[in-house]
């Protein structure tokens, strides 16, 4: 099972949350929520039962949970909330499985190895050239110290850097956030702020309680130069 992402959103006066997740080789669905108050609003699930099957690593699973993510959040802040709220309709194309999946619910083996034969491509050549495009193109990138000793009910102070990467220069104006996100209760927003002039910040707060169930912290930055969060596990 893979790490997950989770990104909030703000557009059009309200805050979407959305949170996408690999659940694992024992049941391949990578799935996407969207969020909002704590209510789920939409969904989008990704079987990829075929392509492990085909033989694709761990590697091409964290590009397409990736991709998703990243297709989710564009289309929320481009105002297009309704193409996640309409129900897909896939294509003649699309691989078959024994029982037909729910409607929001993709199915990806076919398409993506068949593209990668006709360009005479290996699946690790495809991921190799989408992860050497990423690092031409410049993205916002987090550093974040004070994170790991975080407790149930205790407090937490952020030392908190966003840069340029490549480049590594400093992200002035980002939002940042710290979430908390548990088995037990809602998602809610523990602090949150923008960098200064040197791409920094400070955030501070207390971790909510919890008689039972994990808890994560999630550290998150958003900019026009694109997202990157760090999660902290909180412990007893």
């Amino acid at each position: 099972m893979l790490t997950g992402f989770n990104t909030d959103i703000d557009s059009g006066g309200v805050t979407y949350h959305v949170q996408t997740e690999d659940r694992g080789a024992g049941n391949p669905l990578i799935e996407s929520l969207v969020y909002v108050k704590g209510e789920i609003l939409a969904s989008r699930r990704t079987e990829y039962r075929n392509l492990l099957e085909a033989g694709a690593d761990r590697s091409l699973i964290r590009v397409l949970m990736e991709r998703q993510h990243r297709a989710i959040v564009d289309a929320i802040r481009g105002g297009r909330i309704d193409l996640l709220t309409t129900p897909q309709v896939r294509s003649s194309s699309d691989t078959t499985v024994n029982r037909r999946p729910p409607d929001d619910v993709l199915v990806v083996g076919a398409g993506e190895l068949a593209a990668a034969e006709a360009a005479h491509k290996t699946l690790d050549e495809v991921i190799v050239e989408w992860l050497a495009e990423q690092q031409r193109t410049e993205r916002v990138r987090l550093r974040v110290s004070g994170g790991e000793d975080l407790r149930f009910g205790g407090p937490f102070a952020f030392s908190i850097s966003v840069k340029t990467a490549p480049g590594d220069e400093a992200v002035p104006g980002a939002r940042v956030s710290a979430r908390f996100l548990s088995t037990e209760r809602k998602p809610v927003v523990l602090a949150e702020g923008a960098t200064d002039a040197a791409g920094a910040l400070s955030l501070v707060g207390a971790v909510p309680p919890l008689e039972k169930g994990t808890g994560l912290v999630v550290v998150a930055v958003q900019h026009a130069s694109g997202a990157d969060e760090v999660k902290y596990l909180v412990r007893r």
